[in-house]
């Protein structure tokens, strides 16, 4: 049997973890429902749809090199945002070496932004697993433009620089999906 002293204790305790809970319960719905519109100056932005323009860029290569969205307008562009550490991320590799090797004499583009600043594990990364397209070092400015909350998510973009199609993660028909997409802006 527990004394009355230890069964204070063990409600302080349940009560300091349901205290705790809210907060943390509290805060999510409060970081949630902020993040569902931003304020940039003075304008509302609210997160990228499809038909919507796609929120241009300027970004540095590996090699330090500015690129920009807007430098890619009349051509068809798949923005990925990734990681080297990320598995899906890894699997979607070799089919977006594949789909870009395919479509890219066809005016077709991968963007890869990476949310790694190490330049070198990036680079280590695109050697030893033969990227072949474009990789960019992303900022938090982009990705929030973006709205990017899990990783890979890729946007394919039309010629007119909207945004076409959205997707998340990697499913087993994603090859037979980003070349439908590609093919019908091509």
């Amino acid at each position: 049997m527990l004394s009355s002293t230890q069964k204070n204790l063990i409600l302080r305790g349940t009560n300091q973890i349901k205290s705790i809970f809210a907060v943390i319960v509290i805060t999510f719905l409060v970081f949630s429902l902020s993040a569902c519109k931003k304020k940039e100056g003075e304008i509302e932005t609210a997160p990228p749809s499809i038909g919507s323009t796609a929120p241009d860029f300027t970004l540095k290569d590996m090699n330090g090199n500015t690129v920009k969205l807007s430098d890619y307008k009349d051509r068809v562009v798949l923005i990925e945002f990734w990681a080297t550490w990320c598995p899906p991320c890894r699997a979607l590799t070799p089919v977006l070496n594949k789909i870009y090797e395919k479509y890219k004499d066809k005016g077709f583009v991968v963007l890869a932004l990476t949310l790694e600043e190490d330049t070198d594990t990036v680079k280590y990364y695109t050697t030893r697993y033969g990227v072949i397209y474009p990789v960019l070092i992303t900022d938090m400015k982009t990705t929030r433009r973006y709205r990017v909350i899990s990783i890979p998510v890729n946007f394919l973009i039309n010629r007119e620089s909207r945004i076409a199609e959205k997707y998340l993660g990697v499913t087993r028909d994603i090859v037979q999906k980003l070349s439908s997409g590609i093919e019908k802006l091509l």
